[in-house]
């Protein structure tokens, strides 16, 4: 095997091991946050925009990121395509075997776009078909048929792949060049209808002048492989010595460890630990392992409004939020419930429909799947339609839910069961038509608690509200009238916040007992008060001594502006 190809194989063991191993919940995530549907008025869809194949095949592709190792395959195998291609485009230009090594290098930068939210599989695949589309070109004879069938292929091309038709054009005119033809009007020609094209069709796709000169591309940087693959092209068409490089241990060297560099430093500015911990929290919710959710959030310790949602679900899931509230980043109520207030990403709105269904309140829960749907990336969720069947059921309006039922029913792997209309998963429903503000998260708790007085999650949650914003007398007297009497031991943190109230408003010792706050508990709450005046208040030595306790969060957090 040549140099080249043993290359080749080191970058896709290592692009496959990235994958499953570095980034795989950006993958999944990936999957969450589109669809493909097996119908035909969905598949007709993808015509009413350019790049039509493309994106069918990458939404197509991208339903399978739903399990770790099959997504890591077809990254690995889609980028290993579109490096072969390159690979047959740059030897048609007589490249010599070791200067092929640099073509390795526009799929390196995919490699490194690939995780990321924006950059979907299409955009791979409308580069291989660009590509294929050249080699089939440089196939067909030299004939004048060729010259006027070429606005044609261009048309199909853009129609089928999209931005990358430049890519195929620029190809052509450089072989042309490249193989000494003298045809300077038939490169003006085909260089203009590339270039009118998008723009006299922009209207029947319903698209600005930028996205459809970039279409499916997002934006000018995620295309920037394509302007690296273009910049080679032509280095090795122009300079005769870039194409000599055969020969010399020092020259492979020297391209090897460039490549080396290039990827490695790649890596690092590219890779996201933050989002890849949370796309886990949010990929295991999703699959109710809360276990792994609390085990990616206790080994990350995000400081991020929404892994703290999740990690309180988690522990509300199994019964721990009143527990091991203060084992996590707490930023007061926004950790509990998303608030609805501005500048917010659509992320948030993305993943806030899963707590407002977990503690009942269908209604919010609805909207946020709704908004979460439309402002993600690609307005195609299975995630959010998934949500809408669930909400949409548990509030009775099963035609609806029927509407989101039978996309859901053409997809692969996101078939629901029938029975979901018939046994609603969501027993705690709120249904009460009140007027109320979107991010009013105690009116909407207190609400879901009175309706609903089994609803022991919505308990927990207004509960550890008023601990999250300091309001100890709202908290002692939620606690008294509805947790009081469920003969249930004290969780760790509602022992500690009783004990703040006790001290704040002293009460008859019978009373106090009346509470059943384990002696250890308030042993500890006495020595913290010595330790708090030995020290002077001292933050950090406090912190030392009563880690993961109410009475630090309580004495010591300030909110931020």
């Amino acid at each position: 095997m040549s140099l080249t190809g043993w290359t080749g194989l080191v970058l896709a063991i290592s692009c496959f091991i990235y994958f499953r191993f570095v980034t795989p919940y950006h993958l999944c995530f990936k999957e969450q946050i589109q669809l493909f549907a097996f119908n035909s008025t969905y598949l007709r869809s993808y015509f009413f925009k350019p790049a039509a194949m493309a994106c069918l095949t990458g939404d197509f592709l991208t339903q399978f990121f739903l399990f770790k190792g099959l997504g890591a395959a077809i990254a690995t195998a889609l980028l290993a395509i579109e490096w072969f291609l390159v690979y047959l485009v740059v030897k048609r230009f007589h490249v010599v075997r070791y200067a092929l090594l640099a073509c390795f290098f526009p799929v390196i930068v995919d490699w490194l776009f690939f995780p990321g939210n924006y950059f979907s599989a299409a955009q791979c695949v409308s580069f291989i078909i660009a590509l294929a589309g050249f080699l089939l070109y440089a196939r067909l004879p030299e004939k004048t048929v060729v010259a006027l069938l070429l606005p044609v292929l261009i048309f199909v091309i853009y129609t089928l792949a999209g931005a990358t038709v430049f890519v195929f054009v620029f190809l052509v005119v450089i072989y042309d060049i490249h193989c000494g033809r003298r045809r300077f009007v038939y490169r003006a020609v085909i260089s203009g209808v590339s270039f009118i094209l998008p723009f006299i069709t922009r209207h029947f796709y319903l698209l600005t002048s930028s996205q459809a000169f970039l279409y499916p591309f997002p934006d000018v940087l995620q295309a920037s492989g394509l302007a690296i693959f273009a910049f080679i092209v032509l280095s090795f068409v122009c300079f005769k010595t870039l194409r000599d490089i055969n020969s010399g241990i020092r020259n492979r060297a020297v391209v090897l460890a460039l490549m080396a560099f290039v990827l490695i430093a790649g890596i690092i500015i590219t890779d996201d630990r933050e989002h890849e911990h949370l796309f886990g929290i949010v990929v295991e919710s999703y699959h109710d392992n809360w276990d792994k959710v609390l085990e990616i959030a206790e080994k990350a310790q995000l400081n991020n409004p929404i892994a703290t949602r999740y990690a309180n679900m988690a522990l509300s899931k199994k019964s721990l939020l009143g527990e091991r509230l203060m084992e996590f980043y707490q930023p007061f109520a926004s950790g509990l419930i998303f608030p609805n207030t501005k500048n917010v990403s659509w992320f948030d709105f993305f993943t806030c429909s899963d707590v407002f269904y977990y503690l009942g309140d269908t209604d919010m829960a609805q909207h946020a799947a709704m908004v979460g749907h439309l402002s993600s990336p690609f307005q195609r969720s299975a995630r959010m339609v998934e949500r809408l069947v669930e909400t949409n059921t548990a509030n009775g309006d099963l035609p609806v839910a029927m509407k989101y039922y039978r996309i859901l029913a053409s997809t692969l792997f996101h078939r629901m069961k029938p029975d979901i209309f018939e046994n609603s998963s969501h027993t705690a429903a709120f249904r009460a038509d009140t007027i109320r503000e979107v991010n009013n998260t105690r009116l909407s708790l207190e609400l879901m608690t009175e309706s609903n007085p089994d609803n022991v999650q919505a308990l927990d949650y207004l509960l550890c509200y008023h601990l999250l914003t300091a309001n100890i007398p709202a908290f002692f007297k939620v606690y008294t009238s509805n947790y009081k009497e469920k003969n249930k031991p004290v969780p760790k943190v509602y022992a500690e916040a009783l004990l703040i109230h006790f001290a704040m408003t002293p009460s008859p010792a019978d009373e106090t007992a009346s509470y059943r706050i384990q002696p250890e508990t308030v042993r500890m709450f006495g020595e913290y008060n010595r330790m708090f005046q030995m020290s002077n208040g001292n933050l950090d030595y406090m912190k030392g001594k009563f880690p993961d306790t109410y009475w630090l969060f309580y004495q010591y957090a300030v909110m931020n502006k």
